[in-house]
């Protein structure tokens, strides 16, 4: 009897602990898509700044929600959070790929211009 209830014990703390991991990784992950976009300058991008804000958001509310204990909406709004942190970085890679995009037809026109000559 005494080992069944140790051994009832022992799961319910694994399975505790499986839930407290599977929260930090979402955490770290979601910092880790906030940091990157950050990172890739999404605060002059204004469509980027606006989803880099609703994760920074969103990551806050469910740091609050964890030391509530309410771990299922926590878990929810790490996954928007990185989700729009993961478009902000997205946006953010956007601008300079076209700028390149553009300049790189700007100079194919120019080429063209003078071989016609």
């Amino acid at each position: 009897m005494l080992k069944r209830a140790i051994g009832g014990c022992v799961v319910a703390l694994l399975f505790a602990c499986a839930g407290t991991l599977v929260n930090s990784e979402r955490l770290a992950a979601t910092e880790g898509a906030i940091r990157a976009a950050h990172e890739m300058g999404a605060e002059k991008v204004p469509p980027a700044s606006l989803h880099l804000q609703l994760a920074r958001d969103q990551e806050e509310q469910a740091r609050k929600l964890l030391s509530k204990g309410e771990k299922k909406r926590a878990e929810v709004l790490l996954i928007r959070s990185q989700a729009d942190a993961e478009l902000a970085l997205a946006l953010a890679r956007e601008v300079p790929a076209r700028t390149q995009a553009q300049q790189a037809l700007d100079r194919v026109k120019q080429l063209e211009q003078s071989a016609r000559q």
